[in-house]
């Protein structure tokens, strides 16, 4: 896993740079420079998807705890060479069975409205907009998935 550090820090950079390179400086890469650190806790995870042919890094996605109850979604990015293969959605998968086994009741999903694609992607796996708050330029955006379907049944009769 060390080792994929530095390509996924590749990955994540060539994509900000060529398509995001106004909204840079709002994704700082701190957190995957040193993966393990920054998502090896109990109940975090970091996936990789890896193509087969040529072992380079195409797609990440990373689970971060916010509480118990609570994941983040963090760090969906899939190399513009490999979109449209469904790398995307089958890293989402792996990343919502993680937090079905590890417990979570809710998974959430933060960013700008510019990345569009991740968040086509959240809402045709069941992710609803929670939240869209606009702070001048910059337009934040809140998905979130109830992965236990008897917290809201709860939730409608208290």
């Amino acid at each position: 896993m060390k080792d994929d550090d530095a390509a996924v820090v590749d990955l994540i950079s060539s994509i900000m740079d060529s398509e995001f390179h106004d909204a840079k400086h709002a994704y700082p890469t701190e957190d995957v420079e040193c993966i393990e650190k920054a998502y090896g806790g109990i109940g975090e995870a970091f996936f990789v998807a890896m193509d087969n042919k040529s072992h380079k890094v195409v797609g990440t996605v990373a689970i971060k705890k916010e509480d118990g109850r609570v994941a983040l979604l963090r760090r969906l990015f899939v190399a513009t060479t490999h979109r449209k293969l469904k790398i995307g959605k089958r890293l989402i998968d792996r990343a919502l069975d993680f937090c079905r086994e590890t417990g979570y009741e809710e998974v959430v999903f933060k960013t700008t409205s510019k990345m569009s694609g991740a968040i086509d992607l959240c809402r045709k796996n069941g992710f609803v907009q929670r939240a869209h708050i606009v702070l001048g330029p910059i337009e934040l955006i809140k998905l979130s998935l109830c992965l236990r379907e008897d917290v809201h049944a709860k939730k409608g009769r208290a």
